[in-house]
C-alpha cells in the first residue's frame, strides 16, 4: 500500500553567507529575519496532520510505508529486540560506553537537583493543601538519527523520565540503512 502524502517543498533559499546590513532594504532585512520554519509553519502543519491520519487510519502499514519511503528501509518489526542492546553494548568501545555512564551520571545528578518535591501544608484551621506529584504514564522520546546519531538526546530525554517515574518511555529513532540502529544510541537508551 502506498499512502498518498503531499510533496514537501523545499525551504532553501541560496543566500550568501555576509550582508551589509546598512545597505540592504527594509524587505530584504526581513526576509532574512524570517526563520524557514517559521515562514512554512502553516504548510508543516498541514503536512504533518495528514501523516498523522495515515498513520491513525493504517497503523503499522502507515509506518512500515512513510520508513520506505523517507528512509529507504523496509522494517518488518518496530521494537528492536534485547540480543539487538545486548550486542551492540559489545561492540562499542568501552571507554565510549564509560564516558555514556558518566554523562547519564551528571544529567542524573542534575536532574535530581532540580525535582520538586510533595509537601503539605495547613493554610487555615481545618484547610490543607498539597503538592501532589504524578509522573506521565506514557512518553515518547525522539533520537535524531542522520549522519550523526545524537546518543546524547536519548541520555538527556530518557534520564529525566525515568527520574520522573515514567512507566512507558518508547524512543523512536531512525533506521540506518540496513535497518539497524546504531550501537551507541541503543546503549544510551538501555542506560
Amino acid at each position: 500500500m502506498s499512502i498518498p502524502l503531499p510533496t514537501p517543498v523545499s525551504s532553501e533559499v541560496t543566500l550568501p553567507r555576509a550582508f551589509n546590513w546598512a545597505a540592504l532594504d527594509k524587505p530584504t532585512r526581513a526576509l532574512l529575519l524570517t526563520r524557514p520554519t517559521r515562514a512554512r509553519s502553516a504548510e508543516i502543519t498541514a503536512d504533518v496532520a495528514h501523516v498523522l491520519a495515515q498513520v491513525r487510519a493504517h497503523g503499522d502499514m502507515a509506518l512500515r510505508d512513510l520508513t520506505r519511503r523517507f528512509d529507504s528501509v523496509v522494517l518488518h518489526a518496530f521494537a528492536i529486540p534485547e540480543a539487538d542492546f545486548i550486542e551492540a553494548e559489545r561492540r562499542i568501545d568501552p571507554l565510549l560506553r564509560a564516558a555514556m555512564v558518566a554523562a547519564t551520571t551528571r544529567i542524573e545528578d542534575f536532574h535530581k537537583a532540580g525535582m520538586t518535591r510533595e509537601y503539605a501544608v495547613d493554610t487555615a484551621p481545618g484547610v490543607k493543601c498539597e503538592r501532589i506529584l504524578r509522573p506521565i504514564d506514557r512518553v515518547g522520546l525522539y533520537v535524531p538519527a542522520g549522519s550523526a546519531p545524537l546518543l546524547s538526546t536519548a541520555l538527556m530525554l530518557g534520564v529525566p523520565a525515568r527520574l520522573a517515574g515514567c512507566e512507558e518511555v518508547v524512543l523512536c529513532t531512525p533506521p540506518r540503512a540496513d535497518g539497524s540502529v546504531d550501537d551507541t544510541v541503543l546503549v544510551a537508551a538501555k542506560l
